[in-house]
């Protein structure tokens, strides 16, 4: 006789990971040897962060000023590339140059990235504290890449945190997919959800109610969810439960492993239904009233800095 009882399916939804500045945990933030080592440790994805220089050079930076992660000093903004910042390095050992984006570019177009790792694409974050301008640079730019590399199409994601941001985005790239990245559910679902292709939102926003239902309205509406910034392992198996599409964090060997490797090896019911078990990270009330409490922060100060 035949047996037909089937094994019970489950389903596990493995996100991507996404590498926070590079391989930031082992190297200097938003240079090219963080970017480089990122995808030689097998990362899905990068993300950086570009700031407009004096002279209308798009520099990779996160900070508004160089003080924290270089041997510059001063804001970005008031400070040429060409005869400063193309002279200091990083303060993180080993000390690096500071790239600007058209070096990272010429990374992602060599034939080993772009055709040896089909899939990869880069989070290109542009600050809300950016002049406006800099998306007619950026614009500028890639189209000077494009014509002849049009795979960046895919390999790039253009990076928002404002409605003002968003509205020109969406006129100078229009073949780009965009992300919005915020501290607020409010403002994502209000203003963002239905004109962009992604949502990036720190885990404490998602760690509610509220933002449970944003991720599962985002699905809904075919669009993919992000999560920031992760590297706590108890953390990453919390995000793979609640089904984000990506993890971004500093060190790529811990998440691949956790994010990866480890949901990726369970065989059956039971194994998931352990592993589902085993994730605690939320189960302190003092824990759960602490993010609560980030939360409503991060809404005001989204409220207060960013008007959305």
């Amino acid at each position: 006789m035949t047996d037909n009882t089937k094994e019970p399916k489950f389903e596990i939804h493995i996100p991507d990971v996404i590498a926070h500045r590079g391989f930031s945990a082992e190297n200097p933030e938003n240079t090219l040897i963080s970017y480089e080592n990122a995808v030689k440790a097998g990362t899905t994805a990068l993300e950086g962060d570009i700031r407009l220089s004096k002279d209308n050079e798009i520099v990779m930076m996160h900070d508004l000023t160089m003080n924290r992660t270089s041997t510059g000093l001063g804001p970005v903004r008031e400070q040429n590339w060409h005869g400063y910042i193309d002279g200091i390095t990083t303060k993180t050992e080993p000390p690096q140059p500071i790239p600007r984006f058209n070096d990272v570019l010429d990374y992602l177009i060599q034939p080993e990235i772009s055709e040896g790792k089909k899939g990869l694409y880069m989070i290109v974050d542009i600050k809300f504290d950016n002049p406006i301008e800099i998306l007619d640079v950026l614009k500028q730019l890639l189209d000077t890449y494009t014509e002849t590399y049009p795979q960046l199409f895919d390999q790039l994601v253009i990076g928002i945190w404002n409605v003002e941001f968003l509205k020109k985005a969406k006129e100078l790239f229009p073949k780009f997919k965009l992300c919005f990245i915020g501290l607020s559910v409010t403002a994502a679902r209000t203003h963002f959800i239905d004109n962009v292709d992604f949502l990036s939102l720190p885990f404490a926003a998602l760690a509610g109610q509220d933002g449970q239902s944003i991720i599962r309205e985002a699905h809904t509406k075919q669009k993919r969810v992000f999560t920031w910034t992760i590297n706590d392992p108890q953390q990453m198996k919390t995000c793979v439960l609640w089904q984000v599409d990506g993890v971004i964090g500093d060190n790529v060997t811990v998440m691949l492993e956790n994010v990866h490797h480890a949901p990726k090896s369970l065989t059956s019911v039971e194994e998931y239904q352990e592993f589902a078990e085993s994730d605690t990270y939320l189960a302190s009330k003092r824990r759960r009233a602490y993010y609560y409490l980030i939360t409503k922060a991060m809404q005001l100060a989204s409220w207060k800095f960013i008007g959305v």
